[in-house]
Parts: C-alpha cells; structure tokens; sequence
C-alpha cells in the first residue's frame, strides 16, 4: 500500500488565510461604523428622552405652583364672599328693623288720622254753626 501524498503549498493557505484575515477585518470594521452609527442615533434619542423628561417636569412644576395659586385665590374668594354674605345679612337685618318701625310709626300716624277723621263733621258743623249764629245777629230784625 502506497500513501497517497498530498502536495500542499503553504505560500498558497497563507495567502488564502491573510485575504480571509483581511475580510473578515474588513466586516468588523463595518459592523464597527454601523454599531457607532446606532450608538449616535441611540444617545441622540436618549438626549431628546431627556429634554422631553426635564420639559414635563417643569411643566409639572409649573401645574402644581398654577394649581396652589388657584386653591389660594379660590379661598381667599370664597372668605370675600362669605364676608359679603354676613355684612349683607347685617345690613338687611337693621333695614327689617327700620322697616318695622316704619311701619309701626305709620300704623300710629294712620290710628291718629282716623281719631281726627271722626272729628271732623263736629267741628264742620260747629264752625257752620257759629257761621250761621253771627250771620243771624248780624242781621236785624225788625
């Protein structure tokens, strides 16, 4: 049995090995530009996360101080009203009074009038009376 020989140059895997090797290099460094290129879009992205994020916290800052401004102003209206209301109470409780003594002192004043009224056909007739007496005397007879 012979052994069958293989005739190998290995000037010739070399080189096949180095221009594999340089391929190879070759798709590293472009997987290399593209991760950098994602990695640029990626920081990008969280750069604008990150504006996005301080934007909203300023807007909430911003609710929360409008918010205490219109709880305080609600509040500070609701006591001016409520002042209001009781000055308007105290105010309508003293014209009732008045009111009141108005009409009690116009009661009397019509109670009065009615005393007078009932004394007006004597004293009409008295005074006709007296009219007629001196025109009478005035008179002579005879």
């Amino acid at each position: 049995m012979t052994n069958p020989t293989i005739e190998i140059d290995l000037g010739e895997i070399l080189k096949e090995i180095k221009s594999d090797q340089k391929s190879i290099f070759q798709e590293i460094s472009e997987i290399k530009k593209e991760i950098k290129s994602d990695q640029k879009v990626i920081l990008e992205e969280i750069s604008n996360i990150r504006t996005g994020q301080a934007r909203l916290e300023e807007k909430v800052i911003n609710l929360e101080k409008d918010h205490n401004e219109f709880k305080e102003s609600t509040r500070k209206n609701f006591d001016d009203i409520k002042e209001l209301i009781e000055k308007n109470n105290n105010e309508t409780k003293e014209s009732i009074k008045e009111l009141k003594t108005a009409q009690e002192t116009l009661a009397a004043d019509v109670a009065d009038l009615k005393g007078v009224k009932s004394l007006i056909i004597p004293i009409v007739v008295a005074v006709t009376t007296a009219i007629l007496t001196l025109v009478a005397r005035s008179i002579p007879f005879g």
